[in-house]
């Protein structure tokens, strides 16, 4: 399964390198790379959600002592930014404009494209959630955990449009850290609801209030970035 992560990385390294070429300017290679440093908060991830992931899988490194596995490092340059970078293209060529409603539907896509990562992963065994709790209303951990990710992939396609007219280096210090900050303050700040629940009772009403508190964040986070995109493509029009 290595392997087939590692072909998939090097044709997303491909694309961008096309599309680096075709639009002149390196920020599709420079959100691939801010992709693997986001990597590095996976290992809090699967201790506050209780994410495990198959022993036999080859760790990179250990953060606070759960492990880091290589296969979730490679990943990680496509998991966040495939298609933040392909809606930024598209966006370059004109194809594809923000307003409130293209925006939604992106999200839509985004939040589908998670869901299938999930299902795979899910279905090969490569990671399973394991808690004493479950959620309520019939919501499960992969869809909570794609819902998060659809985020995260949203609000980085909001980056990519502000940055776009920065200089490279500049561009290059704000990109690099921002899958890792995203990732840091939607599954670590809007999720703490959840996560804290979970954390500090096993009662179905803590889990209760904690599930609809972290959803009510996400669709406000959420609301905030699209109206954020219309801004910027409104400003960048002028």
């Amino acid at each position: 399964m290595e392997a087939v992560v590692v072909l998939v990385t090097l044709a997303c390294y491909g694309l961008a390198g096309f599309l680096t070429w075709r639009y002149q300017t390196p920020l599709f290679l420079f959100i691939l790379l801010s992709g693997h440093i986001g990597a590095l908060g996976s290992p809090l991830w699967s201790y506050l959600y209780n994410v495990f992931y198959q022993p036999d899988l080859a760790v990179m490194t250990t953060l606070l002592d759960v492990p880091l596995f290589r296969m979730v490092f490679i990943a990680s340059a496509w998991f966040y930014t495939l298609l933040p970078m392909v809606v930024f293209a598209l966006y370059r060529a004109h194809w594809w404009f923000p307003n409130y409603l293209s925006v939604m539907l992106t999200y839509a896509v985004f939040l589908f494209y998670h869901l299938i990562i999930e299902t795979l992963g899910l279905r090969l065994n490569l990671w399973y959630y394991a808690t004493n709790v479950e959620l309520p209303f019939g919501f499960s951990h992969a869809l909570l955990s794609a819902v998060m990710a659809a985020l995260v992939s949203l609000a980085l396609l909001h980056v990519l449009l502000i940055v776009c007219r920065f200089s490279w280096s500049s561009m290059l210090l704000v990109l690099l850290p921002t899958t890792l900050v995203l990732s840091l303050l939607v599954h670590g700040v809007l999720g703490a609801p959840l996560w804290m629940a979970q954390l500090l009772t096993a009662q179905s009403w803590a889990t209760l209030i904690g599930l609809v508190s972290t959803l009510a964040l996400l669709l406000w986070a959420g609301h905030i970035v699209t109206r954020g995109l219309e801004q910027v493509h409104q400003r960048q029009t002028l």
